[in-house]
């Protein structure tokens, strides 16, 4: 069992209270490098390496998670809301939540399909239809356990299952924070500066910060990609496969990742003999984005673990592919030192 990512991705850490999953990497890495954490809560973490660094290069993932946030309280005591970050209403019905700090239980419900009307079943509820009942008798109820502005995560357990699979929540990026705790464990080749950054999933705001701080001249961003590799979707739309190796994107919403590094990356996998796939979509987007184009720029790659149901309750990722994203990473580091 991977005890670290079934620890990570326990905690909760919806995007601007990522409070818990921080406090675990710190207690984590901070034998093994120096750390602080700036004003917006991203961890900067200086790693020494055996030899000088041939440029800066700062390695990223984000500990926040897509969530909610409590919006108010009716009358008879449910709770309405909103979401935080990308998450699909229609994936919301029935799920566990845990609201607040004090992580008070809950379930997101709708009106029950056999009352609806017929003109009705065949709509899908937008989030403002949508409650979550934590058993409250009334408002007044209700606000003696909850507040309004009160982030709400998913309850989700973890479970290794199948082939080498497992399914956990928030693996968008609690699988990228594990391979950077690893890594910042190892001996490195050089000194190398790590980021665990906050607010991914709203805009990629902690990411900026750290890269304005660190300006580092190569960027190496790790995390959880959209997999759609499931019944009767065609091989070309699948954007990538679990199983299939560590995702290399070369364009993505937000960045077009730097050629030269790209290359590099590959040439490593083939050298390590580490199975890779390459992102066939232009979709989506990372912290990338925001480290590439801060100060005066630098070179941009993302290396991703490919991930099945992304923000929802319960993501599928293979094992392997994680275990290969950190040597592919590593390996990618020792490459850079010998150009």
């Amino acid at each position: 069992m991977n005890k670290l990512l079934s620890y990570y991705t326990s905690l909760f850490g919806t995007s601007g209270s990522e409070g818990d999953i921080r406090r675990a990497i710190l207690n984590e890495i901070s034998p093994h490098a120096t750390t602080k954490v700036d004003k917006l809560g991203n961890i900067i973490a200086f790693k020494k390496g055996r030899y000088e660094p041939p440029a800066t290069v700062m390695l990223s993932a984000h500990m926040d998670e897509v969530g909610m946030i409590l919006t108010s309280v009716t009358e008879d005591g449910y709770i309405r809301f909103d979401t935080v970050g990308g998450i699909d209403p229609r994936t919301l019905c029935g799920k566990h939540v845990a609201i607040g700090r004090r992580k008070i239980p809950g379930v997101i419900g709708q009106m029950a399909p056999h009352l609806m009307k017929k003109s009705e079943k065949d709509v899908i509820k937008k989030t403002d239809e949508l409650f979550i009942d934590i058993g409250a008798r009334d408002r007044d109820d209700a606000l003696q356990y909850v507040q309004l502005g009160d982030v709400i995560g998913f309850r989700s357990d973890y479970a290794e299952f199948g082939d080498g699979l497992v399914r956990a929540k928030a693996l968008d990026d609690r699988a990228g924070c594990q391979i950077l705790t690893n890594l910042i464990k190892k001996d490195l080749p050089f000194d190398t500066y790590f980021a665990f950054t906050v607010m991914e999933e709203i805009g990629c705001i902690g990411a900026g910060c750290a890269a304005f701080e660190l300006k580092p001249d190569y960027s190496v961003v790790v995390e959880g990609t959209t997999a759609a590799d499931i019944s009767d979707n065609k091989s070309s739309s699948s954007v990538c496969r679990v199983g299939g190796g560590p995702v290399i994107s070369f364009m993505d919403g937000s960045t077009i990742y730097d050629r030269d590094f790209i290359k590099l990356a590959c040439a490593a996998a083939v050298e390590r003999g580490i199975p890779y796939q390459m992102k066939q979509a232009v979709a989506g987007g990372n912290d990338s984005g925001r480290i590439q184009r801060t100060a005066s720029g630098a070179a941009a790659l993302s290396i991703s673990v490919a991930v099945r149901y992304l923000h929802t309750v319960t993501g599928v990722a293979s094992l392997d592919d994680i275990d290969n994203t950190e040597r592919l990473v590593y390996a990618v580091l020792n490459k850079m030192l010998n150009v």
